[in-house]
């Protein structure tokens, strides 16, 4: 692995890219080649020692070795950087080596704490903190650190906690209280800061609130250049331009639909019921995939539509044909060809009006421009250092780029907003106001091991010699994750918030209790929001509920002002249930075949509108879902009944979930490894029955009137007796009963592609076989369930049923009824069918603040 490592950063690809350590190695090797050293450099000063990584350790040796001298100042308990090898015991260490080389001793000055710096309350926990850390070769500094405790009793509002039972609420109260402080003690947006554990939970922070209307900012970088939205879809355009990957519907529907041209998909929808019209004037026999393609093969190809979604389309035609002229101009740059692709889309100024906002939006689009200036800052930087690069070299290079460059800044833009860091962000700042939210066990905390494949911890502790044997146990990283949180108490000045959620499946960290003294009683923040939205949602709620005409003119006056204001909800225009309707239209063109997916007919069978949704947007992947494919994924690979070898298949890609805390992971670990214990019951029984398999994850399609089935089966068996049997396999909770099973519809349609014949091609079915039926295996519970349903071919009733149920689906999908159907009553109100159609029953003033 190592040998493949060196041959991956010393190949051509890594020409000329460094990390911060070897950019250290070669100034000190600049150091050591100068003939004289500079007289104008007696002394260098170090701030914030305590960070000191082997590499900056080594200069500073070279440094002083030339005559400058030195002044280290740090403290060994707010250390953050110890994943880059960061040690606390450095600054110590460095100063006795390089006073033994020099033939002098140390002089140490142990500055005491100042409470005037920090409230008491504040001070008192930074003691707390600082007492269950290892003094690493220092701890005088802090003598003086604990204030007297009349003093600390006294400051009721430099420390706050409070425990909930929602992380909803959690983010509510926090929003609220930032706002309070902001409002009514008035401490600047800036003087705010957010600290979080990781780059993760910040991102779900960022989120939470600008929901809240609270302006934030993320210190340091975001993610690659090619997971940014901004970016990627200014990477993924040059790419297609530099004819770096064909373009087909699926491709063109990307370029369609992003930024750069702007359909939704709507549009998309009208854009290819036009291509299809005109086709057909023309006696052409191609499909609107086909034709969606055929847009970038030759410029002017959409003039003929003049439909604002064509004129919309013809525009963005024209500067990507344009752009493709630049690409095959070798005078032009990769920087000329992005450039021509953002300024001809009219996005600097649309992104930058949305951007002076708070919310979501604007969160989203400072995120989206940050991103655009970091590209072409990127590619700046590579048009400089290859004067002759080719373009396409810079794009597979970002594409292929994994982790966000390194940034010597913390992108302070505009110091109008609350600060969001993880401890490591703190260098170097301080702040009024530091909240610690989340303080939940196994998150913070997060003991878990860190480098067990490569095991660079204990190489990095066999170097600094603080182990003597690579196979001598590791300390816990209990320490470093008090010195992060040290470096965050330390941080605040005035006021420290501290919050966490217990539920079910989160209990309040011990760090908690280290800062308050104790756990208090959880609670559901009932309170408002204190924002602009939640006065509007107040003044509605007040005009519609108001008897008293005077209330009620005040309430109306008052969503006036708000309107004008642009406030989200005070402008009738927007509220829920007073638009038209914007579409009548099918979904399909007349004659064309609508695509039904087994996986999909119950749910549309349940509730059309909940179907709808899903199937355009409106799902998202959980846990559980992802689980189940990995499981999916073992009963399709395994070729034994062997509870160790298909548990390994789902190990393999365990990486490819994610966990908030080790102990959740441990949960998911139990259930899976549950479920691969009930596929082994049922492997074996199969095996001793015989039978074989003949087909798994088979892909299969077949026409049945209006409809184009298209799915995928789990697995084709077929038995000694002639007997083929369709497995569904199904690793959710849910118990269905023998009466589900016989009218399951996923079952019916994977039996109806049998007696289609759709498997043929893909499997070689025994002489004489003939269709046993179909099945769904549950292993999600205590022990494998079997769950049968009549074949078909012994059921010309069941046949039938299904059929039209595959007829009457087709056409509700393709919406030739012009509505699609909300079932209110068994399904969108029923709380056990989690259907996202529920946000249709919205009152007409759902939001309070």
């Amino acid at each position: 692995m190592f040998e493949s490592y060196i041959k991956l950063v010393t190949g051509a690809n890594f020409n000329n890219r460094f990390d911060p350590t070897l950019i250290l190695r070669r100034a000190a090797d600049e150091l050591r080649a100068l003939a004289e050293w500079p007289e104008s450099i007696k002394l260098i000063l170090v701030d914030d020692a305590q960070e000191l990584t082997p590499a900056a350790a080594n200069l500073l040796k070279v440094a002083t070795s030339r005559g400058a001298e030195l002044v280290l100042i740090g403290d060994p308990d707010a250390s953050t950087l110890g994943f880059r090898a960061a040690d606390p015991r450095a600054m110590k260490n460095l100063a006795e080596e390089i006073a033994a080389s020099h033939s002098v001793s140390v002089e140490e000055i142990f500055l005491q704490p100042s409470h005037a710096i920090r409230t008491p309350a504040i001070s008192r926990v930074l003691a707390n903190v600082s007492a269950q850390i290892d003094t690493a070769r220092a701890g005088r500094q802090r003598k003086g650190l604990n204030p007297d405790k009349k003093l600390v009793e006294q400051d009721s509002a430099g420390l706050e906690g409070h425990l909930f039972t929602q992380p909803g609420a959690e983010a509510a109260w926090l929003a609220r209280r930032l706002r309070e402080l902001h409002l009514y003690d008035k401490i600047a947006w800036n003087q705010m800061a957010v600290v979080a554990r990781s780059r993760e939970a910040l991102a779900k922070l960022a989120l939470d609130l600008a929901h809240e209307s609270v302006p934030i900012e993320i210190a340091g970088a975001n993610g690659a250049l090619r997971d940014e939205f901004g970016s990627k879809m200014l990477l993924r355009a040059a790419d297609l331009i530099l004819g770096n990957q064909s373009i087909d519907a699926s491709v063109a529907i990307g370029l369609l639909t992003s930024p750069l041209c702007g359909l939704d998909s709507l549009g998309l929808r009208r854009l290819r019921r036009a291509l299809r019209r005109e086709e057909l004037l023309s006696d052409g026999i191609r499909n609107s995939d086909e034709l969606l393609a055929e847009l970038f093969k030759s410029p002017g190809s959409a003039t003929t539509i003049k439909s604002k979604e064509g004129l919309q389309v013809a525009k963005f035609l024209k500067n990507y044909f344009e752009a493709q002229k630049i690409a095959t101009d070798k005078s032009n740059s990769i920087e000329d060809l992005l450039w021509h692709l953002w300024d001809s889309s009219g996005l600097a100024k649309s992104w930058q009006e949305l951007s002076r906002g708070v919310g979501e939006v604007a969160l989203q689009a400072n995120r989206n421009l940050d991103a655009v200036v970091s590209l072409f800052a990127a590619a700046n930087r590579f048009v400089e250092r290859n004067p002759d690069g080719e373009s396409k070299v810079f794009i597979t290079q970002q594409l292929a780029q994994i982790l966000p460059e390194d940034t010597l800044a913390l992108n302070n833009k505009s110091g109008s907003a609350v600060r969001l860091l993880t401890p490591s962000g703190l260098i170097g700042n301080r702040f009024q106001v530091v909240v610690l939210p989340q303080l939940i066990e196994g998150v913070w905390p997060n003991l878990r091991p860190r480098s067990s494949l490569l095991g660079a911890n204990s190489l990095d502790a066999l170097l600094s010699k603080r182990i003597t044997d690579l196979s001598q146990p590791q300390k816990s990283e209990l320490a470093n994750e008090l010195r992060m949180l040290h470096k965050a108490v330390g941080a605040a000045s005035e006021r420290l918030l501290i919050t966490a959620t217990e539920t079910d499946d989160s209990q309040a960290s011990q760090f908690f209790r280290l800062i308050l003294g104790e756990i208090p009683a959880p609670t559901l923040h009932p309170g408002s929001r204190l924002t602009l939205r939640g006065m509007a949602a107040t003044l509605r709620k007040q005009l519609l509920s108001s008897e008293n005409e005077v209330a009620a003119e005040s309430a109306a006056l008052g969503l006036v002002r708000l309107a004008n204001a642009k406030v989200p909800g005070a402008n009738p225009e927007t509220w829920y249930g007073l638009l038209e309707v914007s579409s009548l239209e099918p979904l399909t063109e007349l004659g064309e075949k609508v695509v039904v997916r087994p996986s999909q007919l119950e749910s549309f069978l349940k509730c059309p509108l909940h179907w709808f949704l899903n199937a355009h947007g409106a799902s998202d992947t959980t846990f559980s879902a992802n689980l189940g494919s990995l499981v999916h994924r073992a009963l399709e690979l395994g070729t034994e009944a062997d509870e160790q070898s298909l548990w390994n298949l789902v190990e393999s890609k365990w990486h490819t979930l994610s966990f908030e805390s080790q102990w959740l992971e441990q949960a998911g670990s139990r259930k899976a490894k549950a479920m691969i214990a009930n596929m082994v019951q049922y492997l074996r029984k199969f095996d001793a029955a015989g039978a074989q398999v003949i087909g798994r994850e088979t892909n299969f399609e077949f026409q049945l009137g209006s409809a184009l089935i298209r799915g995928q089966v789990d697995r084709i068996e077929s038995y000694p007796d002639g007997q083929v049997m369709i497995v569904d396999l199904k690793t959710g909770g849910k118990v269905f009963t023998k009466d589900e099973a016989q009218n399951n519809p996923q079952l019916g349609l994977y039996q109806l592609a049998f007696e289609n014949k759709a498997f043929e091609e893909q499997i070689d079915l025994p002489e004489n076989a003939s269709l046993g039926g179909a099945k769904l295996l549950l292993i999600g519970g205590d022990k494998p369930t079997e769950r049968e349903q009549l074949s078909l071919a012994s059921s010309e009733t069941l046949k039938n049923h299904f059929e039209n149920l595959v007829e009457t689906a087709a056409q509700g999908m393709s919406m030739n009824s012009k509505i699609f159907l909300a079932n209110v009553g068994s399904h969108c109100s029923n709380e056990n069918e989690y259907g996202s159609c529920q946000i249709h029953l919205t009152k007409a003033v759902s939001y309070v603040g």
